[in-house]
C-alpha cells in the first residue's frame, strides 16, 4: 500500500486524513526523503507549495494539492507544475480515499464544480500554438486529434469526428503526449492553450 504524506499547516490537519490512511505521515514541511510509492498531499499557500509541487512531480510522484477554498487560479497553478488532483483540505474521508485511488490508476481529479469551468475557460480562449508545445512534430492526424481534444471532447466523440475507432485514438493520443512530451490531456490542454 502507498505512504500518504501530507504537508500543511499546524493549525490545519483534518481528521479525515487520519481515518482514511491511519498510517500517514502529517508535517509542517517537505519531508527530506520521499520513496516511489509516496503520494504526497500538500496544502496550497503552504511555503513554496508551486515548487514542491513541480520537483516530487518531475520525480513522477503523485502529488495532490489540497485547499482551504476552490479557486480556478490554484487550481490551473497547481497543474501547470504537474499536479494530479485538487481537493478541499477538509473533504470527507470516502472523497480523500477516492481522490487517491484516482491518482493510482493514473487519472486527474478535480472538483466537479471546477472542472466545467475549465473545460469552458479554456475552450473559449483562442488557440495559441507557440506555447513550449511544437505541434510541427505531430502528423496531420495527430493535429486534427489535438483540434479536437481541446475543445474537452472523449475518446469516443473523437472517433466519431474524425471518423476512426476509439482504438486509433487512443494510439494517437500515446503519441502525441510522447511527442510532447506531456503526461495526459489536462497538460495537453493548458500547454497548448498556455493557460
Amino acid at each position: 500500500m502507498r505512504q500518504s504524506v501530507f504537508i500543511t499547516e499546524a493549525e490545519l490537519i483534518s481528521p479525515h486524513w487520519q481515518a482514511a490512511y491511519p498510517e500517514c505521515e502529517i508535517r509542517e514541511q517537505q519531508p527530506h526523503k520521499i520513496t516511489a510509492d509516496t503520494i504526497l498531499w500538500i496544502l496550497a499557500g503552504s511555503p513554496d507549495w508551486l515548487s514542491i509541487v513541480q520537483k516530487y512531480s518531475k520525480s513522477r510522484i503523485p502529488v495532490i494539492v489540497m485547499t482551504k477554498e476552490l479557486n480556478m487560479a490554484e487550481l490551473c497553478a497547481a497543474l501547470q507544475v504537474g499536479a494530479r488532483g485538487y481537493v478541499e483540505a477538509f473533504a470527507s474521508q470516502i472523497i480523500i480515499e477516492q481522490v487517491a485511488e484516482t491518482i493510482i490508476s493514473g487519472g486527474i481529479w478535480l472538483p466537479g464544480q471546477l472542472l466545467s469551468n475549465l473545460v469552458g475557460v479554456l475552450s473559449k480562449q483562442a488557440i495559441s500554438y507557440q506555447h513550449a508545445c511544437d505541434l510541427t512534430l505531430l502528423t496531420k492526424r495527430e493535429r486534427q486529434v489535438v483540434d479536437v481534444v481541446i475543445t474537452g471532447a472523449s475518446n469516443k466523440a473523437i472517433a466519431n469526428q474524425l471518423n476512426i475507432t476509439e482504438r486509433t485514438v487512443k494510439e494517437h493520443m500515446s503519441s502525441i503526449f510522447n511527442k510532447l512530451q506531456v503526461r495526459d490531456r489536462m497538460q495537453l490542454m493548458l500547454a497548448i492553450k498556455g493557460s
